[in-house]
């Protein structure tokens, strides 16, 4: 994985440790900051799967070359 790639999963990572906690420390009833959160993990998994099937392609761009040498 390329410094670039571990930098955005990094970035990616704070931005959703730092809305969980403004979620967390809002004066908001408990539903509401659970489905906050809920809606929030969605988002975040759905974005890592997307960010890993990057990857997989990425990787399968690279090992191409590598099989017709």
């Amino acid at each position: 994985m390329s410094s670039l790639s571990k930098g955005l999963a990094l970035f990616i990572g704070g931005a959703i440790a730092g809305a969980a906690a403004a979620l967390l420390l809002t004066p908001k009833k408990g539903e509401e900051v659970r489905q906050e959160l809920a809606d929030l993990a969605q988002e975040a998994k759905k974005r890592a799967q997307q960010y890993c099937e990057q990857v997989k392609q990425d990787l399968a761009e690279v090992k191409e070359p590598e099989k017709e040498a």
